[in-house]
């Protein structure tokens, strides 16, 4: 009875720690759907103060739609997407890993840390 509850035990351990090793990374996103998450990210913004050092952005960044979002520069990780507001010719660089997950945002388009 002991050796079954130990073999229970081990046999519980093993598959906890099979699962707890997993890691919680997604595949990577196409360029498209960088630009969707993008443009989505900056309409969020609009009438609002990111607190991101660039200011309060105007509503009128409720209105871009992803044809405003292009692939500004990419590399081994990562997307940098432009999106500009066609009412004032503004853009707004979003960075953001290859699996979507969104790090920062600014004005330059220079992030550093960033070749």
């Amino acid at each position: 009875m002991k050796l079954r509850i130990a073999l229970c035990l081990l046999v519980s351990l093993f598959i906890s720690s099979n699962l707890l090793a997993h890691g919680g990374g997604h595949a990577p996103i196409t360029e498209q759907k960088a630009s969707v998450i993008a443009t989505e990210i900056t309409q969020g913004f609009a009438g609002a103060d990111p607190q991101l050092g660039f200011g309060k952005v105007p509503e009128s960044w409720s209105k871009v739609d992803a044809e405003s979002a292009t692939i500004y520069q990419s590399g081994p990780g990562y997307f940098i997407v432009k999106v500009v507001n066609p009412s004032d010719e503004r853009a707004l660089y979003i960075l953001m890993s290859a699996e979507g997950e969104v790090f920062d945002a600014n004005i330059s388009g220079k992030f550093e840390g960033v070749n």
